[in-house]
């Protein structure tokens, strides 16, 4: 008995479901594509949720459907929702054509969007590779299960925000060309090569912008403060580009690189950018630079472009990351002693200049 009455129930239900299908109007060929792509509401066909015409959905204002799954807000226009949007890439293209030198860039949105010119050029790194340096050594540290001593504090700090060389061959002694391989690994960068040399690795802006708009993934979870208040505390007089353009609309975590070339020189500038939900890996590179000054402002002028109107959050009302006080830094001849024994010394003719 009971097999037969579940048997009835659900031949009582389907054809309920086909009398609620049957009462749906059928639509006429003068109803337009909009209509064609959605059904009429509950009040006319007895069809609940009710669902809207695409036209309707797509309506600007504050009104909102119920969709069936929940209560949704109407649709957007998708160029509003892109940061860049098209608008800001082509004012940064128009941009790049007046400039002198070699330029690329690349973007990319946390959803792993990617926009930019000369995505997969190649240049050579200079001091851009010390952000890759830094997420290598807090990978090996975690999984030592070990901590940065005072000194390797010191030398991290001197590494980002005053781009010291010297403290940067000491913290690469630690984790070698394999350390840094693997985060490009991880990060999912394609053209990234390595020998012996971190100043001189092979680089591009697409590889750099995927490390960027990664680095909360790639950064052990203990040290995600350290390493984010390490990049958005660099020094002022290094604080150009990126950091100019985008704050203070966006949290900016970036890193620098720049050297002199034949009669040039080679300016490069890599950062994660973050207002609100939005988050975007942003990449600038140059070579052949008439001055340092003169690619700086290439760098932050492509930058204001494609940030240009893009929405954000008020940044000073976003908490700050804690953890990690940076402090003021000392003059690099007063923290010798602090450091490990044997670490070479910190200040070193042009240290901080590439």
């Amino acid at each position: 008995m009971g097999r037969a009455l579940a048997a009835a129930a659900v031949v009582l239900a389907l054809a309920a479901g086909i009398l609620a299908l049957a009462a749906v109007p059928e639509l006429g060929e003068d109803d337009g594509p909009g209509a064609r792509a959605s059904v009429v509401g509950a009040s006319e066909s007895g069809v609940y949720p009710a669902l809207q015409r695409v036209g309707e959905i797509g309506t600007s204002g504050d009104g909102a459907w119920d969709s069936g799954a929940g209560v949704y807000p109407t649709l957007t226009p998708t160029a509003r929702l892109l940061v860049p949007g098209p608008k800001a890439l082509r004012k940064a293209r128009g941009w790049l054509a007046t400039r002198r030198g070699k330029v690329a860039f690349a973007v990319i949105d946390g959803r792993g969007a990617l926009s930019g010119v000369g995505l997969d050029e190649r240049f050579v790194s200079a001091s851009l590779t010390k952000a890759m340096i830094l997420v290598a050594y807090l990978r090996r540290l975690e999984d030592t299960g070990g901590r940065p001593s005072q000194a390797e504090l010191l030398s991290l700090g001197y590494m980002i925000r005053l781009s010291d060389n010297a403290s940067a061959d000491s913290i690469f002694a630690r984790v070698d060309d394999e350390g840094v391989r693997e985060v490009a690994r991880l990060a999912r960068m394609r053209n990234f090569r390595i020998a012996g040399d971190w100043a001189n690795a092979t680089i591009t802006p697409a590889d750099q912008a995927r490390l960027f708009v990664a680095l909360d993934r790639l950064v052990p979870a203990r040290f995600v403060p350290l390493a984010r208040t390490l990049l958005e505390t660099v020094s002022p007089l290094q604080s150009w580009g990126i950091p100019r353009a985008a704050r203070p609309r966006w949290r900016t975590f970036f890193k620098g690189g720049w050297r002199p070339e034949a009669g040039a020189e080679l300016v490069h500038q890599a950062a994660l950018l973050q207002s609100g939900t939005r988050r975007l890996g942003l990449a600038v590179m140059t070579s052949e630079d008439p001055s340092m000054a003169y690619g700086e402002r290439t760098i932050e002028g492509l930058a204001r472009r494609l940030l240009a109107g893009g929405e954000s959050a008020a940044v000073h009302t976003v908490p700050r990351d804690g953890g990690y006080t940076p402090g003021k830094l000392l003059p690099l001849e007063q923290v010798d002693r602090f450091r490990a024994p044997h670490a070479p010394p910190l200040l070193q003719p042009g240290s901080s200049r590439e």
